[in-house]
């Protein structure tokens, strides 16, 4: 079944420019446009009129920087109406408070402009994947878990805390203080594999346990010293060649990990 997905933006060229991206991706599950809205207020009536005809979207994309109404706004509004609601924050800020207040307020995940298709279509199956997910619809799939783990404060500066986890460095915004003990809650289905280790970002470095294949996204259980299970889409990681025992990193953003004392 094709994936409903809902655009919001009160630009009207990327209205279109993300109609006909959604309508002519060449996905496995296909993706179908069932709504538009030019407004955050626009947008509130119409998530409302989508679910009430049972054509209930499972990836709405949201611009941020709007009339009437911001994204961040909406984003708060709409899943009062649906808690399950996925939506993907779309903005030309890449600020960290901007992303994180959009994270915070109910956006599953957020890319910033310019993009390119393919990291567009990526973030959108990874939206659809995380509403599926919630809906227990994929039952052949494993279920994802939080992983936690602890980590220690090794440096702290005008808010921003560096924790150090196994072979990870996490940045976050918080008032903890150095040598503090912490607990970190990592999101597996936000995590990228790589082969090679990645300069940016957070990174963990894991052994391949094993290999769940399904379509479009399998699943790869890793050792990185706690188990970690990922979320891969299935080309990826065919383009990847990845075999039981091989040496990955997982790279992650801040917004992956949740530190908590």
């Amino acid at each position: 079944m094709a994936k409903r997905v809902m655009i919001v933006d009160d630009a009207e060229y990327m209205r279109e420019m993300l109609g006909d991206i959604i309508g002519s991706y060449d996905a496995l599950s296909g993706y179908e446009l069932v709504g538009v809205a030019a407004d955050g207020e626009e947008a509130i009536t119409k998530y409302r009129e989508l679910v009430d005809t049972g054509l209930r979207p499972d990836v709405v994309t949201m611009d941020i920087v709007m009339s009437k109404m911001d994204g961040i706004t909406v984003i708060k509004e709409i899943r009062k109406q649906d808690p399950g609601a996925q939506i993907l924050a779309i903005s030309a800020l890449d600020s960290p408070d901007t992303i994180s207040r959009a994270m915070k307020a109910g956006a599953t995940d957020y890319i910033t402009k310019p993009f390119t298709i393919h990291d567009l279509m990526d973030k959108i199956q990874h939206v659809a994947t995380t509403a599926t997910e919630a809906e227990g619809v994929e039952e052949e799939r494993l279920p994802v878990r939080e992983n936690v783990i602890s980590g220690t404060v090794v440096s702290s500066d005008d808010g921003y805390t560096v924790i150090t986890v196994q072979n990870a460095a996490i940045e976050a915004m918080s008032n903890y203080a150095v040598d503090e003990r912490v607990k970190v809650h990592i999101y597996p289905g936000k995590i990228e594999l790589r082969t090679k280790p990645d300069k940016m970002g957070n990174r963990l470095e894991g052994t391949v346990l094993e290999i769940i294949p399904s379509t479009p996204v399998s699943q790869v259980k890793l050792d990185c010293g706690f188990d970690l299970s990922v979320d891969v889409p299935s080309k990826t990681l065919t383009e990847m060649h990845l075999a039981v025992g091989d040496r990955v990193y997982a790279t992650f953003s801040v917004l992956s990990a949740q530190i908590t004392r």
